[in-house]
């Protein structure tokens, strides 16, 4: 793969994952009518021979061509979250987590996490004119001229809430489960715009695996995914990873991550594949990883890993009591009934009914009869913002929704 999504031609036939301009992830159809032989043929194999791309060729022109396909793998020490790590929201984590328990962590399964980055003070900044020459153009490689070269951080990343989307856990599945379509997505982003949140990472839930086995190739490269789509290229991005699983003990363990810079790039490139051994990312036959000064088809899962410090958060503006949607087997599910009930402790130990309503899983609910575009942004505001009241009227509506004669 080239530059911004375009293509060398190839040989190969099957459908792929690029990473477009646009930061998307999309899924296209590769066909070859040439002679399957002549892979063998190229300069690298999949690609054509050096002649059909170009007749003559300098020194200087094929190893800058060579080049784009070498990945010298370098650990990247630090992540691109700030100094005050990862704070996420506990109510929604425990919830998460009590799911995976109905299943003894034996199903895997993945929720996106929406909440802040919140940007540190603007420090002394380099010359703006800096040397660029070291970043390819479009998607391509961009890493650190020298040890020395600045990481801009945020501050920290702070999760409100968690949406897991309509999935089905297959064990026979490289990142254990299959995420199917989803009629909520527009409402999700809408709403979570509404109260000025973001997708700010995803958190995964594993299986027991043994120490030192943290992330399968498949969920490295989604994670470098998801970070491509945050970061809209290769770029740096707070956008985390976390991982959810159980312990020898029993104990639940929960851990934020980051992968490098260089595995986004690789992703980006379509440099990673998934082998035979999940521990490790293999390297696609077009390209040449370099560890320790020779050619290496595998890298090692861990090595792309950035730890991200994690710390518990109750949220502000919501809290975590109405049933998530997309669970099935749940002992509850999302119905009038268990909006009723959340709502009747209005009034109760302290409970207004704006507390209760924000609940960003019964805010999505509630997408589902009221106006998104009209009647959501009045809801949302009163959310964010409890000096704002929420208007009687939607009061009524809301608790007559929920079969409440109007009280509140």
């Amino acid at each position: 793969t080239t530059s911004g999504g375009d293509e060398l031609p190839s040989s190969s036939a099957n459908t792929k994952r690029i990473i477009d301009k646009d930061g998307c992830i999309k899924l296209i159809h590769t066909t070859d009518e040439s002679n399957p032989n002549k892979a063998d043929l190229g300069f690298r194999k999949g690609l054509m021979p050096l002649r059909d791309i170009k007749k003559s060729w300098t020194l200087n022109e094929f190893t800058q061509m060579d080049d784009k396909f070498n990945f010298k793998i370098k650990r990247q020490e630090k992540s691109f979250v700030g100094v005050d790590g990862l704070h996420l929201e506990s109510g929604a984590v425990e919830s998460f987590q009590n799911y995976l328990r109905r299943f003894q962590f034996r199903q895997q399964r993945f929720g996106y996490l929406y909440g802040r980055f919140v940007e540190e003070e603007d420090e002394t900044k380099e010359d703006e004119e800096e040397d660029r020459s070291h970043i390819r153009q479009g998607w391509g490689a961009r890493m650190p001229k020298n040890e020395e070269s600045k990481i801009k951080k945020n501050k920290k990343v702070i999760v409100e809430a968690i949406y897991e989307p309509p999935q089905e856990a297959d064990a026979d599945a490289a990142e254990g489960f299959v995420i199917l379509d989803d009629d909520q997505e527009e409402n999700v982003e809408q709403m979570a715009s509404l109260l000025g949140l973001q997708k700010v990472g995803w958190i995964v839930g594993q299986p027991p695996r043994e120490t030192g086995f943290q992330f399968s190739a498949a969920e490295v490269i989604m994670a470098a995914e998801l970070q491509l789509e945050c970061a809209q290229g290769v770029e740096e991005t707070p956008f985390v990873t976390v991982r959810c699983t159980v312990g020898d003990e029993g104990q639940v363990i929960v851990e934020a991550f980051q992968v490098s810079l260089q595995c986004m790039e690789m992703v980006a490139e379509e440099a990673l594949d998934i082998g035979p051994n999940p521990g490790f990312c293999y390297v696609n036959e077009t390209f040449t990883a370099i560890q320790e000064g020779k050619p290496s088809p595998t890298v090692e899962n861990n090595f792309f890993l950035t730890l991200v410090p994690i710390h518990g958060y109750q949220s502000d503006m919501f809290v975590t009591q109405f049933p998530f949607a997309n669970r099935p087997f749940d002992d509850r599910q999302q119905t009038h009934d268990e909006m009723k009930r959340q709502l009747t402790k209005s009034g109760q130990a302290g409970w207004t009914f704006i507390d209760l309503l924000s609940d960003f899983a019964l805010l999505l609910y509630l997408c589902k009869f009221l106006d998104v575009s009209q009647d959501m942004p009045k809801i949302c505001e009163s959310v964010k913002d409890r000096e704002v009241l929420l208007d009687d009227g939607y009061k009524i509506i809301i608790s007559s929704m929920a079969g409440m004669d109007g009280s509140y």
